[in-house]
């Protein structure tokens, strides 16, 4: 039999701590000549900045030509398109024209002399001038 207590199976090779320019190199330990340098991007062709952004004030403190030529402030363009798209029938951009009166405090509310509920006295009409005027009545079977 071979005496084994002599040999340590378990122990790896020892290695000697040499000169710094011998580095071990393997699975994430890159050779110094092939990592990245300091202060420089490993993509440098990568994705590009975000462009400096234009504030909406710069966008709205513009000029814009009209349709027959004439220079208006965007400012302007903007409420009359409002306007515009509201006077179609456009439910939200009547509310945002209405917000934006609101808020520059264009709206005003005037003092009436007149009430907002019209009373409309009683008349006495025959029924031949009611079916005339506003033919059958409302649950009265057709004749």
């Amino acid at each position: 039999m071979v005496d084994s207590s002599n040999k340590s199976h378990s122990d790896p090779p020892q290695h000697s701590q040499g000169p710094s320019d011998q580095q071990e190199f393997g699975y994430g330990k890159p050779p110094k000549h092939a990592q990245f340098q300091k202060g420089k991007s490993g993509n440098p062709a990568g994705r590009p900045k975000a462009q400096i952004g234009i504030s909406i004030k710069e966008i709205l403190d513009g000029d814009q030509r009209g349709k027959n030529g004439e220079v208006v402030p965007r400012r302007d363009a903007y409420v009359i398109a409002l306007l515009n798209e509201a006077l179609r029938g456009n439910q939200k951009a009547f509310a945002k024209f209405m917000k934006l009166m609101h808020r520059s405090g264009l709206i005003r509310r005037e003092q009436t002399t007149n009430p907002g509920v019209v009373y409309v006295g009683e008349s006495n009409i025959t029924r031949e001038e009611y079916v005339r005027n506003f033919g059958r009545p409302m649950g009265e079977p057709k004749r």
